[in-house]
């Protein structure tokens, strides 16, 4: 009995003891792992995972596109890194089926830098991996925790270390930077609870909204402003996943929005649309935003709760008080019940802005807005009073404070100069069109065919934009047969789920070989 009560305790304590070497070893290598990510994500806007697995360099060196959009410089920098370190198994054997963080940020040269942060096996050091490059004479020690990595005779990098984690990059200051890991991450937790990261997936794009002003600092030309001052202050994340194809880049996952005042916050826990106020758009369209609820009474009692939240609402029954003892109009009685379910601010290839709402009887709202309205000609009108649209449909109209407009086919069609609602009216009635063109209906073809939200770019029609806009170098970029010059279309769609949205991001190229014989013969 007694050898048999020594055994037990025996058992039990040995059972425990292995317990314990099992769950220590899987918390250090989970340190290791919120260590990698803290460096990663630290002040970064974008981030792209992969694990380190030669089938995915290889899966990757067939992808041009990506190639395009990366440019060649960094293209470079990543065959270097797959030459010289995951092609030589002594070295990979080190950091074999570790996950990839590629962080995109802007360096001491104000130009936009990799990132590259990966830990080391849990079962290897830094101290044998540096006696490994240091045989193959690819390693010098430079100052502190940091090193200078030589990848091939015109190519080196800084080397960071730090608790098993390696940075690389060839800006020392992003080194020094991820170093300083943050206690607090918002966009590390999100990561975390998001993790997307499995063997079915070729890679993942991460997005910190937080962080774009900084990345955009870099690329703009001027301040953020316009159509993408949304960005300014956008408390949001996004997990998307990464589809090959040889034709488009496309991600696929989810945008979280955390601010409870972000204007997009409105459309959550709505049914998607399809989306019809986009086939007004002329040809010549550069960019647009488009907005769809399931019923405007609904999602305004959703906008009046945001106005409170921005501290507008004195500002708002100001307004629509002014109106009705002046003209003894009341404006709720105009939009409440006639407004359908969608509106689109847009921005065409000469620079001109408009916007665009639904209606469901246009002869109706035309009738109603004519005491508010003065003539300019038969077609156009001006609303007499400021800020009418910005109260009954918020930020993406604040800019048009008294608009010309037009009503056509349901469509109330606005701009702040009569010129510009003119030639909308041109290109209209000669169905002179986007929806038209062949590159935008491919890229629509790969997309949900509803949604709630979308962000819409053609290239080719923003090229003045463009370069008006961005600094030169990334404007070359853009316009580069090697760069991003083929991609005809950006698209970024929302589409509401709970309080999440699901997320499609595009980044097309039109073959002209899609093109149907119907469209080539005509």
């Amino acid at each position: 009995m007694r050898k048999l009560l020594v055994l037990l305790i025996a058992l039990i304590t040995g059972v425990g003891f292995m317990a314990y070497i099992y769950f220590s070893k899987l918390n250090n290598e989970n340190n290791a792992k919120d260590l990698a990510l803290q460096s990663a994500t630290n002040n970064a806007a974008l981030i792209f995972a992969f694990e380190n697995d030669k089938s995915f360099y290889q899966i990757i060196e067939g992808q041009g596109l990506l190639q395009q959009v990366l440019g060649k410089q960094k293209t470079e920098l990543l065959a270097s890194f797959k030459e010289n370190i995951v092609n030589d198994n002594t070295l990979n054997s080190f950091l074999k089926d570790q996950q990839v963080y590629l962080s995109i940020l802007p360096d001491e040269e104000k130009t936009l830098n990799f990132l590259i942060t990966i830990q080391i096996e849990a079962d290897k050091n830094f101290k044998q991996l540096y006696e490994s490059l240091r045989v193959k004479k690819k390693i010098s020690k430079d100052a502190g925790n940091i090193y200078t990595l030589k990848l091939s005779d015109s190519l080196s990098v800084f080397l960071g270390v730090q608790n098993e984690v390696l940075t690389a990059s060839t800006s020392k200051k992003l080194i020094t930077d991820a170093a300083n890991r943050l206690s607090e991450n918002p966009f590390t937790e999100y990561i975390k609870q998001n993790n997307l990261l499995n063997k079915n997936v070729l890679a993942h794009l991460y997005i910190n909204f937080n962080q774009a002003p900084l990345l955009l600092k870099n690329i703009l030309a001027g301040n953020i402003n316009g159509e993408i001052s949304i960005l300014n202050k956008q408390n949001s994340f996004a997990s998307l996943s990464y589809n090959f194809s040889k034709e488009k880049i496309l991600f696929n996952g989810n945008t979280e929005l955390k601010a409870t005042d972000n204007y997009l916050k409105l459309f959550e826990n709505i049914a998607t649309q399809s989306i019809s106020i986009t086939n007004l758009l002329p040809d010549n369209t550069a960019n647009y935003a488009v907005y769809a609820f399931d019923d405007y009474k609904n999602w305004f009692k959703k906008l009046q709760d945001w106005q409170v939240q921005k501290n507008e609402e004195k500002k708002i029954a100001s307004v629509k008080n002014s109106v009705k003892n002046e003209y003894r109009v009341d404006l709720n009685n105009i939009f409440i019940p006639y407004v359908k379910n969608q509106f689109i601010s847009f921005q065409l290839g000469t620079g001109e802005k408009l916007g665009a709402i639904t209606l469901l009887n246009g002869e109706k709202v035309k009738q109603l807005l004519l005491d508010i309205s003065a003539d300019y000609d038969e077609d156009i009108k001006i609303f007499k009073s400021s800020d009418i649209l910005y109260n009954f449909f918020g930020e993406p109209f604040k800019k048009f404070a008294r608009p010309y407009y037009t009503i056509i086919d349901n469509n109330l069609v606005f701009a702040n100069n009569a010129s510009t609602v003119q030639s909308f009216l041109n290109s209209y009635k000669n169905n002179r069109l986007l929806i038209q063109t062949p590159k935008y209906l491919d890229a629509l073809n790969q997309l949900s065919t509803t949604s709630n939200i979308g962000y819409y770019i053609n290239t080719k029609n923003s090229a003045d934009i463009f370069r008006n806009n961005i600094l030169l170098p990334f404007y070359k970029h853009l316009r580069a047969d090697s760069g991003l010059k083929s991609f005809d279309t950006f698209y970024y769609q929302m589409s509401a789920d709970k309080d999440k949205f699901i997320t499609n991001m595009l980044l097309n190229k039109y073959l002209e070989s899609k093109v149907p014989d119907s469209l080539t013969n005509r």
